[in-house]
């Protein structure tokens, strides 16, 4: 019964750094140091008078605390960088437990003399903890986590957590909370990696530095990625595994007649590579066992609904104005006090040549470039403070990213339904989905609605399922406008959408932005296919080195001698054809 309760308490520390590793992408290996702060935190508190079932909760939030605080490296950091610091940080604690005795009992550690109980003076009840309580309680809670994980990721959390593995980059340009998600998933971490210690030291009654060593942490992050990515039964898999490597690795070593006690160390590190070189296999085998849930929060075939996210905006009126926008990188000046506003219900064009700050102006309107001088205005109001991309579209402008960028193998109502996910205005929806409440059940009805409408308005709703890596590049470009419509955002930014585009692709594409500003969106596009700038443009501004050289319709930049000779040249001809055809 103690081995199997330990067994289970490390599996909820697996399930905890599952959540940031498997289900959020990041690469985290300091699990360890939070199941240690949970033990000795627990033994400490109850040594010195706390009950036990508080001393517990304590600990756990105190390794919430820490975890939260390392989120905000997370902001900094990423990849192989996170995963040392991480690392560092499971050293750091193990190195404390050992240099400060007081704290850890030095090497033989704290242990507890009397039976661990639960007591109620109010209620009279006395529960002591043999070991079959601990299995009955952590397989209820792993159970509970199991079954929790399941049915967030298929809500909005799950479309979060999606896109956060996927395309952090994208997804914050979309209006994922990046960086509060990341925090909140690896304070979650934290606790159960807490609550997962305190249980092992109430169960076993000692605790011990050499018990919390960084291989732990290598341990339960191994645990974690063999079973793939996003499944509830990875850390199962994982666990089962870690559990069966020592008596796995001293049956091969005495079969070889080797020394178990002085082998188990080399051969289980073995059996680990292997394991990891295995996951792939074994994660095909268990996903056909297991349909394996999409965190799709939209059904693609039904009928649109009506777009809404415009209806208050009045036509003409400015959606987004750019005012004496300077930006500089070293001794390059990029932008030079430039003027600009896009209008509802238009479509304003701005063009020039390479490395004029076209691409420049469309991240500083966006939030994700800090000018040097000047001012963004989106409705009138003061813009949210640039660095990051989402708190702009929440405020109504949305970007698209010149490079065609997708969220991995989502289908494309799974990544339209994460661009929606943005004007979801419910606080606390995540929780609310989890308990099936009417309002997380609305929610997601206009969420359905607002994925229907931005997929039928690009042409998508007939691939509404299809992976996005199945489509073509052309539906690929407008997947990407389709998720900055979903976000509702009156205001879009459209970079060079046309790349990559056939004759009959461009014809497809232009009725989609006509569409756009004839519905009352703005739409801010940068183009380097003068055709297609003629057909759908109300407005067009031309740039060069940063300056405006000339803003008016078509026809006026047209005639503008300044364009002429720095620019436009003979295309001009082309674009005016095309505007007055329209």
């Amino acid at each position: 019964m103690t081995t199997l309760a330990t067994d289970l308490y490390l599996l909820i520390a697996a399930y905890g750094l599952a959540m940031p590793v498997s289900y959020a992408g990041l690469p985290v290996l300091g699990q360890g140091a939070f199941v240690s702060v949970g033990a000795f935190g627990t033994v400490q508190l109850a040594q010195h008078g706390m009950p036990l079932l508080v001393a517990v909760m304590a600990a756990a939030a105190a390794a919430a605390l820490v975890g939260y605080l390392v989120g905000f490296a997370a902001t900094r950091l990423a990849g192989a960088s996170l995963a040392l610091a991480t690392w560092g940080l499971a050293w750091l604690a193990y190195v404390a437990l050992v240099e400060f005795p007081n704290l850890s009992g030095g090497s033989q550690g704290l242990v507890r003399t009397t039976p661990a109980q639960l007591r109620s003076p109010a209620l009279g009840v006395t529960v002591v903890l043999h070991p079959w309580v601990h299995v009955v309680v952590v397989a209820i809670v792993s159970a509970a986590l199991a079954v929790m994980l399941v049915r967030a990721t298929r809500g909005p959390l799950g479309l979060d957590w999606a896109a956060l593995r996927t395309g952090p980059a994208l997804a914050d340009s979309i209006g994922v909370p990046v960086q509060r998600r990341r925090r909140a998933l690896l304070s979650w971490s934290a606790a159960l990696g807490a609550f997962a210690g305190a249980g092992t030291a109430i169960l076993t009654g000692v605790v011990a530095p050499v018990d919390y060593s960084p291989l732990l942490s290598l341990q339960l992050f191994v645990a974690v990625i063999v079973g793939g990515v996003a499944t509830w039964w990875g850390p199962i898999v994982g666990v089962g595994l870690l559990a069966a490597l020592p008596s796995t690795a001293d049956g091969i070593a005495s079969a070889a007649g080797i020394d178990p006690t002085r082998a188990r160390g080399v051969v289980t590190a073995v059996l680990l590579v292997v394991a990891l070189v295995a996951r792939q296999p074994v994660r095909r085998l268990l996903a056909s066992l297991s349909r394996r849930a999409a965190p799709s929060d939209v059904d693609g075939g039904a009928e649109a609904g009506e777009e809404t996210a415009t209806s208050t905006v009045t036509a003409g009126a400015p959606v987004v104005a750019l005012r004496g926008i300077s930006v500089r990188f070293g001794a390059v000046v990029v932008l030079d006090g430039l003027d600009l506003d896009v209008r509802a219900g238009e479509v304003h064009a701005l063009v020039g040549p390479n490395g004029s700050g076209k691409s420049t102006a469309l991240r500083v309107a966006a939030g994700v470039v800090v000018p040097a001088q000047g001012s963004v205005e989106i409705n009138g109001n003061a813009a949210p403070r640039a660095g990051s991309a989402a708190p702009r579209v929440l405020a109504g402008v949305a970007r698209t990213l010149q490079r065609t960028a997708t969220l991995g193998d989502l289908t494309a109502a799974s990544q339209v339904a994460i661009g929606a996910r943005a004007a979801d205005r419910h606080s606390f929806l995540g929780v609310r989905h989890l308990l099936a409440t009417p309002v997380a059940t609305r929610a997601h009805e206009e969420r359905t609605q607002r994925s229907q409408h931005a997929l039928q308005l690009t042409g998508l709703a007939g691939s509404a399922d299809t992976a996005a890596s199945r489509l073509d590049s052309a539906e690929q470009r407008r997947l990407q406008i389709a998720r900055a419509v979903a976000t509702g955002a009156p205001a879009l930014l459209i970079d060079e959408p046309a790349a990559g585009m056939s004759a009959q692709q461009r014809d497809a594409l232009a009725g989609v932005l006509r569409e756009l500003a004839d519905r009352g969106h703005g739409v801010l596009l940068v183009e380097h296919d003068m055709t297609l700038v003629g057909r759908v443009a109300d407005r067009v501004t031309v740039l060069a080195e940063g300056r405006v050289l000339a803003s008016g319709t078509a026809e006026e930049v047209r005639r503008d001698p300044a364009v002429r000779r720095a620019y436009l040249g003979e295309v001009d001809d082309v674009m005016t054809k095309e505007h007055r055809a329209r």
